[in-house]
């Protein structure tokens, strides 16, 4: 570790530092403000997971990582600084030199974000040579090589297969080779395990692990699993309404939930202690992101707004701050929380 000249010890700066990142867009009903003041830190070789419910601004955050809005009549403000160089203020022309090179998406549908008419080998080959003045055979004997290193059988003759002629783990296996092909230092995963079956879901999440250890890459994995959280990542932050409203490490999370949408996620998972008890599914529905309330965001489906004094919980936002007690996390709630839910089985 790194000492100050006197003498006391110093923290690395983050490989990724978010500051109140705020994303809008303009429609025909009004303007949806999908992210709302979003704060991150992240460590190199460090897994995030950030969860939360469909419309919780999960794909936006890391979409406005990858500056996929630049040139587009979406609004982001704030900081998203990697490395120390804020990627806000870049234009599409300069941010084209970050992506694939020093950060790198996995798509949820690999599917459709592959062009059906090049081979996949192709394709790869290309991601490769737009950031390394290779030629085109040597980049092909890249492709090859990381697909092997993803697991597809006979990469040789799959090169030239196209991305209908994959199954759905093959899939996500080439679109975890393009990703990493030029060995990012930032990986976000984008519900990478949604459409595959249970055995492959842990093929896949092993390969990640795997290759996350050769590469030294941090992951942001943005997911609505919690079990797939609870296995891969160290940290946690849970998005609702377009703010983080709990950040924790995931032991924290799992032992001592602090916000009640945090709880009610955990609750409404089912147990590995072997009861057979009924979930509990979190009623209503998210808040609108074109009228957001003066309140909190969630008041409309907390069942516990009737412990906050002078009904503050719709009239009044809370702030992301941290609880009591020795085991206190960020976590934005009028509440002081000092009970668990429940304790979860992992």
């Amino acid at each position: 570790m790194a000492t100050t000249p006197q003498g006391s010890t110093s923290t690395p700066a983050p490989m990724l530092d978010i500051r109140d990142l705020r994303v809008s867009f303009p429609t025909d009903d009004g303007v949806v403000h999908a992210v709302n003041g979003m704060d991150l830190t992240l460590a190199r070789g460090e897994t995030v997971g950030i969860v939360g419910e469909s419309g919780s601004g999960k794909t936006v955050t890391s979409q406005a990582l990858m500056g996929l809005f630049k040139d587009t009549s979406a609004t982001v403000t704030g900081e998203i600084r990697l490395d120390g160089e804020d990627l806000v203020p870049l234009t599409e022309a300069q941010m084209r030199a970050y992506r694939g090179k020093k950060i790198a998406m996995i798509f949820q549908d690999p599917l459709s974000a592959m062009h059906p008419f090049y081979p996949v080998g192709a394709q790869i080959a290309e991601a490769y040579r737009v950031h390394n003045k290779v030629s085109k055979k040597a980049a092909a004997a890249v492709a090859v090589d990381m697909l092997g290193r993803v697991g597809i059988p006979d990469p040789a003759r799959r090169y030239s297969s196209y991305p209908h002629e994959f199954s759905g783990g093959m899939r996500q296996r080439a679109m975890i080779a393009m990703a990493l092909v030029c060995e990012p230092e930032l990986l976000i995963a984008d519900e990478p395990t949604t459409a595959l079956d249970v055995t492959v879901q842990a093929q896949i999440l092993d390969l990640l692990g795997e290759l996350q250890s050769e590469t030294g890459a941090s992951v942001i994995m943005v997911t609505h699993d919690l079990g797939v959280v609870a296995e891969v990542c160290h940290q946690v932050v849970v998005m609702y309404g377009g703010e983080c409203v709990e950040q924790a490490t995931v032991a924290d999370i799992f032992r001592d939930p602090r916000h009640p949408y945090t709880q009610g996620l955990l609750a409404s998972m089912p147990s590995l202690a072997g009861k057979s008890e009924r979930l509990a599914p979190i009623p209503g529905f998210p808040p609108s992101l074109l009228a957001l309330p003066d309140g909190c965001l969630f008041a409309d489906r907390c069942p516990q707004t009737h412990l906050v004094p002078d009904q503050a919980c719709t009239t009044t936002r809370p702030t992301l701050t941290g609880g009591a007690g020795s085991a206190s996390h960020p976590s934005r709630c009028h509440l002081t929380l000092t009970e668990p839910v429940r304790e979860v089985a992992r």
